[in-house]
């Protein structure tokens, strides 16, 4: 629908323009949850495909879905800091920790004996560290929208540059439910992710994939367990020993019906501290090549009971009540708002956004000047509590309340 528009509005209901990678216009962002590190930056994640890379997914909840999710990859290399083990950008983690711990496992007799390749993912330090990496770097309304994947590697051959193209196994379930996880090898060189197929290999910001390649005994002395990984941005395949240290790159699958609002990263929602009757700002079009980074509003079930409604309608001075608002307290919680949209009769357009009340209590009353707006026959308005928390952080809303006349 919006890709009849020559410009998108900086703010659209549901997920919006968002796509996964394409070739004339490249990729879209989004700004997802925070790093475990002091500062707690936000994360900024490459949207691969909106069609999900598994066979299955499931919600927390445990409700299986019968559409996929949209395939988001971290756009930076990740790892964990060797001092605090926070997880930061640019350091670096094992795919297991010890040797000791793949070789109790795999070895028996100085042989590899290991019926099913996905073990290897499964058991490793590399999917231990997805897991912590969630637990760490999403908020519980933020992890609700990662959906459970479920996947069989198939066998693949790999388009290694300069090295000799290499089988890897099939890897029967590997992804069992992964919230989190690595790419696969076959992924990780998937054109239509935007992975270019480069010829000639070249070392720069190497990070692990999930597929194992094969075991090599070396002597008593050097047994390696070696496992792909794929460079950045030059594309190609090569083995690596398993407790070698290299960057994560973490992938998921969103849960896009959980997504109330997308909007320009920086600058798409303006945050106000409403006094009187409020004014909706117009939401400006922008151009596609300018509007690739986005931040999300999520639904927050913590929010069900917000309601609202009119109270009465002065000249263009409208008064409407609410109920079940999260509080708003300058120190404890100083993101909480009542805001408001205002949409067409279909509404799949945005035209003005806007913070029309401060909460100090869950029940209360706010004033909206509809003179500016100008509204057409059809147009809605619609309110909601919403925690609202700046450029490149994800927002928090109750679902959105119509308002009758």
């Amino acid at each position: 629908m919006l890709d009849c528009f020559k410009k998108i509005p900086a703010i659209c209901p549901g997920y919006g323009p968002i796509t996964g990678f394409d070739r004339k216009r490249g990729f879209q962002y989004i700004w997802f949850g925070t790093l475990d590190s002091p500062d707690r930056p936000p994360v900024r994640w490459r949207v691969l495909s909106e069609k999900g890379n598994g066979e299955g997914y499931r919600i927390r909840e445990g409700d299986e879905l019968n559409g996929g999710g949209m395939l988001l990859l971290s756009d930076s290399v990740l790892g964990t800091h060797p001092l605090s083990g926070e997880i930061r950008r640019n350091h670096l983690i094992k795919f297991y920790n010890e040797a000791d711990e793949w070789k109790k496992l795999y070895l028996k007799d100085g042989e590899l004996c290991l019926e099913n390749p996905s073990l290897i993912w499964q058991n490793s330090s590399a999917r231990k560290w997805c897991r912590h990496f969630e637990e760490a770097c999403f908020s519980k309304a933020e992890g609700s929208l990662l959906l459970s994947t479920f996947k069989s590697d198939r066998e693949y051959r790999s388009k290694r540059g300069t090295y000799p193209p290499t089988i890897i196994a099939a890897a029967e379930g590997i992804l069992d439910g992964d919230r989190i996880f690595f790419l696969s090898a076959e992924e990780a060189e998937n054109n239509e992710y935007g992975f270019k197929d480069k010829k000639v290999y070249t070392a720069e910001q190497e990070w692990w994939t999930r597929s194992f390649e094969r075991y090599t005994n070396y002597g008593d002395s050097f047994q390696y367990l070696d496992v792909c990984i794929v460079l950045t941005h030059f594309g190609g395949l090569l083995p690596c020993p398993a407790t070698t240290k290299m960057y994560t790159r973490p992938a998921f699958n969103l849960y896009k019906d959980r997504i109330m609002l997308v909007s320009a990263a920086v600058g798409g929602k303006e945050r106000t501290l409403p006094q009187g009757s409020a004014i909706l700002k117009k939401v400006p079009a922008l151009s596609p090549r300018k509007l690739r980074d986005w931040k999300l509003t999520i639904l927050d079930s913590g929010r069900d009971g917000f309601s609202a409604a009119v109270e009465k309608k002065e000249g263009s001075l409208l008064t409407l009540s609410y109920r079940g608002a999260a509080v708003y307290d300058p120190e404890k919680s100083p993101d909480e708002r009542v805001s408001a949209i205002v949409t067409d009769k279909a509404q799949t357009e945005i035209k003005f956004y806007g913070n029309i009340a401060l909460p100090l209590s869950p029940d209360g009353q706010a004033q909206l000047d509809l003179a500016p707006l100008k509204l057409r026959e059809g147009d809605c308005i619609l309110v909601f509590s919403e925690q609202c928390n700046g450029d490149k952080r994800t927002d928090y809303t109750s679902k959105l309340v119509k308002l009758r006349s």
